[in-house]
């Protein structure tokens, strides 16, 4: 097997070094549960439509946590249970995943499927949406952080 040399080492392209860390649809998935649809259980995301596998999911949470875009917490339920959610780090994205958003509501609307109550502010007021999402992730925070 050859080990992958990250983009860091070689180049000091700010695109190619994101890449190293957000470059697979898996993180960036894990990241969209996180900040726009309330999922920070291991066990909930693997219910998505997406379908990833236990393996991945693993392999990707471990290394978004090491890259330091997300943290867990013991469940309040069981401790062996976590919950993920998004460091500061994790929530800068949310200008890359809106730009996502709306590219793929302009370009992809055949294939989107975005709830109508969110789908109305996102594209009326991209930064009412975006305050919104952040207070939504707070009063999370307060609750199980």
């Amino acid at each position: 097997m050859v080990s992958k040399i990250e983009h860091k080492h070689r180049t000091g392209c700010p695109i190619a070094c994101s890449l190293d860390i957000i470059g697979d649809h898996w993180s960036l998935l894990i990241i969209r549960n996180l900040m726009f649809l309330g999922i920070h259980e291991y066990k909930d995301m693997l219910k998505t439509d997406e379908q990833i596998s236990s393996s991945i999911l693993t392999s990707r949470l471990k290394k978004l946590e090491q890259d330091g875009l997300i943290d867990s917490v013991s469940h309040p339920d069981s401790q062996r249970r976590k919950l993920y959610y998004l460091t500061a780090m994790g929530k800068d994205l949310i200008q890359l995943m809106m730009a996502l958003i709306l590219w793929a509501s302009k370009h992809l609307h055949e294939f989107v499927d975005i709830p109508k109550h969110k789908k109305d502010i996102f594209e009326k007021n991209p930064d009412a949406f975006i305050q919104l999402t952040l207070k939504e992730l707070e009063k999370w925070e307060s609750e199980f952080i």
